[in-house]
This record gives structure tokens, sequence and C-alpha cells, in this order.
């Protein structure tokens, strides 16, 4: 049985794939819906739909759960980076500008020593570029998937913090910001001059 911390949060998700996806006239009834549902059910919506693991360490493809639906390209996402081992992407609920969670590619092996140096690859370019306070790292694990969550904290904002729901286009325009390079105009040296030297002869005396 799903905890409520992990339904709220599978939740919200859903509610922000909706929105990004569905038609304008379905997305309230379906938004409530979801809202609707208590831990149970939305478990057994999960399963119907095959957004979850039935069984611990599946690998089947029509078993994923979210985060291996974001890694294998099922759900949409707007992906940073990634290596052997791991892919961050930028969440799709998050706690402030420039949330990142690092997925561990694998559904049940711990958080490898690739994927922490992938989110601190992605704390320095967040510190780089959109200057916070700090960066928060943090891992947790929801569906036996692990994950790590890189935060940028501007006033107080921590992984218990309240979530707001971003669009896939806020997401991207916030991705081009990252990877902006900024560009060095060359200062070009000025011209010298060149000085024309004139040569006076002395006046014949005679």
């Amino acid at each position: 049985m799903l905890s409520e911390e992990e339904a709220n949060e599978i939740k919200e998700k859903i509610i922000s794939q909706i929105e990004s996806t569905f038609p304008q006239e379905q997305i309230l009834s379906a938004r409530q819906q979801i809202e609707s549902m208590n831990s149970k059910q939305l478990e057994g919506f999960l399963k119907r739909n095959k957004m979850v693991t039935t069984e611990p360490g599946t690998d089947s493809p029509n078993n994923e759960c979210v985060f291996c639906s974001i890694v294998s390209g099922k759900i949409n996402s707007v992906k940073m980076d990634e290596n052997e081992e791991a892919i961050a992407v930028l969440e799709i609920n998050p706690v402030s500008r420039g949330h990142v969670i690092v997925i561990q590619k694998t559904h049940d092996e711990k958080l490898s020593k690739k994927a922490y140096s992938l989110a601190e690859d992605i704390s320095k370019k967040l510190k780089k570029k959109l200057f916070p306070r700090e960066v928060e790292i943090s891992d947790s694990k929801l569906f036996g998937h692990e994950i790590i969550n890189v935060i940028p904290v501007y006033e107080n904002q921590n992984i218990n913090s309240k979530r707001n729901s971003a669009k896939i286009g806020e997401l991207e325009k916030i991705k081009e910001e990252l990877e902006k390079e900024k560009k060095i105009e060359k200062i070009s040296k000025p011209r010298k001059e060149k000085i024309k030297h004139f040569f006076f002869l002395p006046k014949r005396i005679p």
C-alpha cells in the first residue's frame, strides 16, 4: 500500500502530465478524478495503466514505474544530462526554479557513485547560472526507485517545501537558460594610425 506522501507525490506528477498533454476541456474532470482517489484506488489505477511494477525487479517494458517511464522516454520530460547509470531531468513539480531530479536508470539498484557525480555536476551548473544561495542534494525512494533531488535554495526551500506545477514549455525555457553560453565579445584593438614623419632639412646658410 502506498504511503500518503507517496500517493500525493504521484498524484502531482500525473496531474502535471494531464495538464501538459490533455485537451483543455478534459483537464478539469481528469484532475478531479485523480485528486479524489485514495491510496488503494491510486495504486489500482497505476497498475491498470501499467505505470508501476507489480513485482520488485520486474524488467518487463509493459510494467514500469513513473521513473522508469521517464528513463525510457514514455513520459515526456526535459532532460538536462545523463551518463551510463543515471539521467537528470527538470522536476515537473518543482520546489523551486531549476529543481532537477537525477534518476537511477536501473529500477532495483541503489544509487551509484555516477548518479551522485551527475547530481554534483548539475548542482554546479545551477549555482553558476541561477545564482541560488545554495543547492540542496537529497536522495529518496519511491516505488522502489532511487532518485536524487537537486534543489536550488533561494530563500528557505527544502525537499518538504510546497511544490508547484510547471508546464513542459516553462521547463524548456529554464533548460535553455542553463545551457546558454555567455558570448564574450571580441574587443578589437584600435588601429594604430601610421604617423607620418616629416624630415626638415636645415636652411642652407650662404
